[in-house]
């Protein structure tokens, strides 16, 4: 079943990519933005909305990398990622419809015991480096038309 939702923990994820966590300590905002560039493909072909949410001392929506399809929502100081990602697994209509990719085992049996689906990091992480090697036509999904930006390498 495809989910409607894809809710990311942001830094869960980035630290399971080698060179995003080396960059992490040279330059925070840089391997955010790389993290999402890998992961926006992959993302919008298995649900029709993500969500990443990082930790951090900003908060709100990150309106230069959020898009129509991906939201980048930074936790405020007194809610870490984890619990902003519980609180809208508990509050949505249909929490089996929402997949939340983290590896971290509290997280999930916090989201699975409401009802979502969950996917490991190393897993979404091994999805995304399969799609990346797909040709642009293979990525799409049905219906959709490539775009200028689809016929140049990825990591450009």
């Amino acid at each position: 079943m495809r989910p409607d939702w894809l809710l990311i923990d942001g830094y869960n994820l980035l630290h399971v990519v080698d060179e995003l966590v080396a960059l992490l300590k040279t330059d925070l905002q840089l391997a955010r933005h790389r993290l999402v560039r890998m992961v926006e493909g992959t993302a919008h072909r298995m649900a029709r909305q993500t969500t990443i949410v990082f930790d951090g001392r900003e908060y709100g929506q990150d309106a230069a990398l959020t898009s129509r399809h991906l939201e980048i929502f930074y936790a405020s100081g007194k809610n870490n990622a984890d619990t902003v990602i519980e609180r809208l697994v508990a509050k949505y209509s249909n929490p089996g419809k929402i997949l939340v990719v983290t590896s971290d085992r509290a997280e999930a049996h916090a989201v699975l015991s409401d009802g979502a689906q969950v996917m490991s990091s190393q897993e979404f992480m091994a999805q995304c480096a399969i799609d990346s090697r797909k040709p642009i036509a293979h990525r799409m999904r049905p219906g959709d038309k490539p775009k200028l930006g689809d016929l140049f390498p990825d990591g450009l």
